[in-house]
């Protein structure tokens, strides 16, 4: 009553939510009253790291420092960005992973690896197996990101490493609303094997796992061993894509017929083919329209000190956060159609072509923190699912039903499927003579 330009008080724990386009861009660009540093300090805490060790990774670094160029003399905190982006954008570096990704989808994608690889086969025959759906991606891009990174170390380290993660994952919101221990074991039990065996592995000598470590993970180590710091969304995105294109043939057949050129027989060999929106165009579509609809991720701020955003004072020591999936579901932008799975929407005007550059578009966040894995996440699911397609027939068992998300729990990315609704598929050999 008082305080009109304030928003509304809400429960602890519970930040305050900006939903317009235009006000999420000013969170974005304010960078020195919303911090996501802080933000970041405070999970680090919640995870057990202690006040020296963040105080070290937060303190400025030399602009003359070996290691990771460092001009502007940040922190290694801050400076981490720069380095996924050297990894992870476009160029050299992200070129190796997608070789490496590449590489192991061709030797993996098989039905003889299906069953071995997680356990999860219903039933097998020479040239046809019964799995649930989620479950299979779930496992299996743990699976392929790990061994991308790591190469095949940290699997002989912990064999149930990608399990671990599998559970981590569905419960990690818990630690972004930083929530109290006794309520969040099942997060905290698959954390700490996860941080303990990741511990074993950089206690391995560098010489017996360097070479088969990704770049990002060798070169921020050397930047933490450097300071004195001692050891310690893809699958779900395919999920639905796969779900949305076994129940919309059309596409599934649009999809098939544009990767086609990607492939020597059943081998993928252009790692850049499938990325090309201007060849192809309804696979580019079909990617922004599963993250449209499927999109639950939020960026969050720490207020540093009071601020005015779209006319509402925001105070110092509240958290700020946007919901993406609400700019994701705006009718003035997006069309009436929102709550239908449509990719033509991307592609079928001159609006509709406009989209990815709006501001109502943010599914991997925006601004200097906005996700530097955008790129890499976009190729690991694509050519997942062309290679799949490419191989084999995949057909829902029975008459299943649409499976619904599991809108009322917060995810980090991608949201999860409600439980026990898994989708029953059939994935079976495609005839040698099949048609693209």
């Amino acid at each position: 009553m008082f305080h009109p330009d304030e928003p509304k008080e809400l429960p602890y724990l519970i930040p305050v939510l900006v939903t317009d386009a235009k006000q999420s861009a000013e969170v974005y660009k304010n960078r020195d009253a919303l911090s996501f540093e802080e933000f970041v300090q405070t999970l680090m805490r919640t995870n057990g790291n202690d006040e020296n060790t963040i105080r070290t990774i937060y303190s400025s670094l030399p602009s003359d420092k070996s290691g990771f160029p460092n001009p502007e003399g940040l922190s290694l905190g801050v400076l981490a960005q720069g380095m996924h982006v050297h990894q992870l954008h476009p160029g050299d570096n992200m070129v190796v992973l997608q070789r490496k990704a590449q590489n192991w989808i061709n030797s993996q994608l098989y039905l003889d690896g299906f069953a071995k690889q997680g356990g999860y086969s219903r039933s097998q025959g020479s040239t046809a197996i019964k799995l649930p759906l989620y479950e299979w991606t779930s496992d299996y891009f743990v699976r392929l990101g790990q061994y991308v990174y790591f190469g095949d170390v940290l699997d002989r380290v912990d064999p149930s490493y990608a399990t671990a993660y599998v559970v981590f994952d569905e419960v990690i919101w818990k630690m972004l609303y930083q929530y109290p221990a006794f309520l969040c074991r099942d997060m905290t039990a698959p954390r700490d094997q996860m941080m303990a065996s990741l511990k074993a592995y950089f206690q391995i000598p560098q010489s017996q796992r360097r070479e088969q470590a990704a770049w990002i993970i060798n070169a921020m180590e050397d930047e933490m061993r450097a300071i004195g710091v001692d050891d310690e969304n893809l699958a779900v995105t395919s999920f639905w894509m796969l779900t949305h294109l076994m129940r919309n043939p059309a596409y599934l057949a649009a999809f098939r017929t544009e990767t086609a050129p990607a492939f020597h027989g059943d081998e993928l060999v252009d790692v850049s083919f499938i990325q090309d929106a201007s060849k192809c165009p309804q696979v580019d579509a079909i990617w922004h329209e599963t993250l449209r609809l499927t999109g639950w991720a939020a960026s969050v701020r720490l207020v540093t000190h009071d601020v005015v955003i779209g006319g509402k004072r925001m105070r110092k020591g509240n958290r700020v956060m946007v919901p993406h999936r609400l700019l994701h579901f705006d009718k003035d932008v997006f069309g009436d159609d929102i709550d239908a799975w449509r990719p033509q929407r991307w592609f079928d005007s001159e609006s509709g072509r406009k989209l990815r550059n709006s501001q109502s578009w943010r599914p991997f966040g925006g601004g200097k923190t906005k996700c530097s894995g955008r790129f890499l996440a976009k190729y690991f699911v694509t050519a997942f699912v062309a290679t799949l397609l490419r191989r084999f027939d995949i057909d829902p068992v029975g008459d299943p039903p649409m499976p619904q998300p599991d809108v009322g729990r917060p995810v980090l990315g991608i949201m999860s499927v409600k439980e026990g609704q898994d989708y029953m598929v059939s994935i079976s050999k495609r005839k040698a003579d099949a048609s693209c």
